[in-house]
């Protein structure tokens, strides 16, 4: 039985604009009214995710900057800004990346676009002072180690005492990889990458938010 949802945000509750598919607001807050915690997780930032909890009226924790920062009834960070703030200035001098507007609301990452072909440079940059990058399908991040959607994950798990089966996470891009790692329930949206169809256990035949209510009214079938 599933008693916890993680959600990503861009490309899965929201279309490719960003825009919130009412669909899964609905199911969102049905499937909470039954009782199972729904928590979102995603690459934004906290002011972002923030909104996200209040407006849609959500009980569970939300996660910001991929898992960097909490939110629940008080901002948490469980990562340091100090590499990726030296690393990035380091990058920028360069001109090898731009960085993007929510980084002035950033607290343990930074999110940037990459100068054409300079994505495997970066990244081995970014390696060799211990930090690792994700590409979001929105930006690139820039992130400590360990920092990712499945340390929220696992900070979830411990927190409400589950176990991975009782755990269901969604997601389509790069950056959800980490809890698709997990022996936890996968589900995707058709628009997802084929990394996560491939290891997914339910593939919607729908993309985005639709996909999101497509699911969630069918959980007890997962």
């Amino acid at each position: 039985m599933i008693k916890l949802v993680l959600l990503d945000v861009d490309g899965t509750i929201t279309d490719r604009d960003r825009k919130i598919s009412v669909r899964a607001i609905e199911a969102i807050r049905k499937v909470q009214d039954d009782g199972v915690k729904i928590s979102l997780v995603s690459g934004n930032v906290i002011p972002v995710m923030y909104g996200l909890k209040i407006f849609l009226g959500l009980d569970a924790p939300v996660f910001a900057e991929n898992g960097g920062v909490k939110y629940h009834e008080s901002i948490e960070s469980f990562f340091s800004m100090d590499k990726p703030s030296a690393v990035f200035e380091r990058l920028l001098k360069e001109a090898v990346l731009e960085g993007i507007l929510s980084n002035k609301w950033r607290e343990t990452s930074y999110g940037y676009v990459p100068a054409k072909g300079e994505e495997e440079y970066i990244s081995s940059i970014a390696g060799s002072a211990g930090l690792t990058t994700v590409d979001s399908g929105y930006s690139w991040h820039l992130l400590n180690k360990g920092q990712n959607k499945g340390f929220a994950l696992e900070h979830l798990k411990q927190m409400y005492s589950l176990e991975y089966s009782e755990i269901l996470v969604m997601g389509d891009s790069f950056n959800d990889v980490s809890m698709f790692r997990k022996e936890v329930v996968k589900a995707v949206p058709d628009n997802a990458e084929r990394p996560l169809k491939e290891i997914a256990d339910y593939i919607s035949t729908s993309d985005n938010g639709d996909s999101v209510a497509e699911v969630l009214l069918n959980l007890s079938k997962l």
